[in-house]
């Protein structure tokens, strides 16, 4: 089997197995009613394109950042962007904090602290993240849910982090 072949068979096992997990663990209870749940749950993973990761619970990296939840969703710009982006302000428009950029009309960027919500008898505070790049090298958009105890400069770091790892 040649390696592009190979590859384009190890990505689909990999997004049938996102889709699985995604199935198992189901939606975050922290977003729900929440506007971005509309891309989530592998509704666009058969687009090769689409990174589509949802964790929670005791998953090492949900642990080690004092997460309870993380939804991420990566896609092509001009495609995913024109749709994520009335969601995320949907949602932005009930937060509690917001830093914001737009370019050219469209939202660029986007940092929400969205309201506290009580989970499980637990105080949990919840993030949205919008980073759309219509510019670089490989044009995407991509956006990141995650809530827990973590205050707002631990979000920034996960933030951070997260962005590095989705660049490689």
């Amino acid at each position: 089997m040649n390696t592009q072949k190979y590859n384009r068979a190890m990505k689909g096992i990999i997004r049938l197995l996102i889709l699985l997990a995604i199935l198992v663990c189901g939606n975050a209870s922290a977003q729900t009613g929440m506007h971005i749940n509309n891309v989530l749950g592998g509704k666009y993973v058969s687009d090769p394109s689409v990174t589509e990761v949802i964790m929670s619970g005791e998953q090492k990296f949900v642990k080690a950042h004092g997460l309870s939840n993380l939804a991420t969703f990566r896609g092509d710009s001009e495609t995913y962007a024109p749709i994520l982006q009335p969601l995320v302000l949907a949602d932005g428009a009930k937060s509690i904090g917001r830093n914001v950029r737009y370019k050219d009309g469209k939202l660029q960027y986007a940092f929400f602290m969205l309201p506290v919500t009580i989970v499980n008898g637990k105080k949990t505070n919840r993030y949205l993240y919008y980073l759309n790049n219509p510019d670089g090298n490989k044009p995407s958009v991509m956006m990141i849910y995650f809530d827990g105890t973590l205050s707002r400069t631990d979000a920034e770091a996960v933030i951070s982090k997260l962005s590095s790892l989705n660049e490689n």
